[in-house]
């Protein structure tokens, strides 16, 4: 299981490596406007919409999940050498998008190999690999800001290159009993598993909640920025977010046997929309803290959360499917489309406007989330 862990550590780490400055990249080294950049963090998730889906099933039809997963860390190392040497708009751009098909499809596979080595060992749990993962992300956000302010922001690309390499290393000794599903238990399983009201409800809720939450924080970097915040204090903030997340993610198995899974969305839905009103006060450093804290509590709820909940209500056979499709939904059409929205506000009502916007947005989950709640009550 020690493996699992350490490579979550390293993937998360260079996850973080571009996509904590990968907008201020593109502004400040590529040159590119606000609503170009806006533009292309919309399309990001459309990517992700169509290929997740893809990548899932391509690995549930083949059997061979781990050989897929190395194809694709190989691929993104691949560009991001190349994309050092690029400095024209539109060959970036196309670079980039091509970097996010490959990228997309690591989560929900990584997540359903680690998901099936836990149901082998009853004593761990998703949430205990899974902190690994927030781990290496903070500590990776912060030292690729100290190191990109020092050197200059293409060394987040060199850095992810190495990382990505580093990954592929480690998955030839990562545990994945996978067995090739036929395409008509395939076809039921999906079919049976799009009639399942909980699981509807999980795509519903994370469409509202988490594609407004994503959307708007396409922009926060930039919302930083523009405040004067220097980019190694960016890290910083990174570092302090992600940080929270861990007690919350290692103790997720706990909070949901103590609190009930619908408590906990209420409860982290409030939090939304706390962080969104903080944020539409105004941009201080301490206002940014305050908020990277609470970002923390809520990305250290939902991320196991959602995928625990899915794995416990979705046929095995379509398991690693079910995951992408939820984060299609969640991260591909809804971050498409309150992104894309996000851009218009945040060019008509500044940021500000932005947040306190997509606050009211989170409203439409709280209401899902204490609908089901009373449904369970009255039952």
């Amino acid at each position: 299981m020690g493996r699992f862990n350490f490579f979550y550590f390293l993937l998360y780490v260079t996850w973080s490596s571009v996509y904590t400055l990968a907008n201020l990249y593109m502004d400040e080294v590529i040159g590119l406007n606000l609503g170009q950049i806006g533009l292309i963090a919309a399309v990001l998730p459309l990517i992700s919409l169509f290929f997740q889906p893809l990548w899932g099933a391509f690995s549930d039809f083949s059997g061979k999940r781990k050989t897929v997963l190395q194809g694709l860390l190989v691929m993104n190392a691949v560009i991001a050498c190349i994309v050092t040497a690029v400095t024209k708009d539109l060959l970036f751009v196309g670079l980039y998008f091509v970097y996010q098909v490959f990228l997309c499809g690591q989560g929900p596979l990584i997540d359903s190999m680690a998901i099936q080595a836990v149901s082998e060992d009853s004593k761990r749990s998703y949430g205990a690999i899974r902190v690994w993962g927030s781990i290496g992300y903070a500590l990776g956000a912060f030292f690729v800001a100290l190191i990109a302010n020092q050197f200059g922001l293409k060394w987040i690309f060199y850095l992810a290159a190495i990382g990505y390499f580093l990954s592929l290393s480690v998955t030839f000794k990562l545990q994945n009993r996978q067995v090739k599903v036929q395409n008509s238990v395939f076809k039921s399983d999906l079919k049976l598993l799009m009639k399942q009201k909980n699981y509807l409800f999980i795509l519903l809720y994370s469409f509202f909640l988490v594609g407004s939450f994503f959307g708007s924080d396409q922009y926060l970097g930039l919302y930083i920025r523009s405040t004067g915040v220097e980019v190694s204090k960016l890290g910083l903030l990174t570092f302090l977010s992600v940080g929270v997340e861990i007690p919350f993610i290692f103790y997720s198995k706990r909070l949901v046997s103590n609190f009930g899974a619908v408590k906990l969305l209420i409860f982290m839905n409030l939090l939304a929309i706390l962080r969104m009103a903080i944020l539409g006060i105004g941009g201080t450093l301490w206002v940014f803290a305050v908020a990277g804290v609470l970002r923390g509590a809520i990305v250290g709820i939902f991320i196991p959360l959602f995928v625990e909940l899915i794995v416990e209500i979705t046929p095995k056979a379509v398991v690693t499917s079910a995951v992408a499709i939820y984060s299609a939904t969640s991260s591909g059409i809804a971050n498409f489309i309150f992104t894309l929205i996000g851009g218009q506000v945040a060019d008509r009502f500044g940021f500000e406007g932005l947040f306190f916007s997509y606050g009211f947005v989170m409203l439409v989950p709280l209401l899902l989330a204490i609908r089901i709640s009373k449904m369970k009550r009255d039952t």
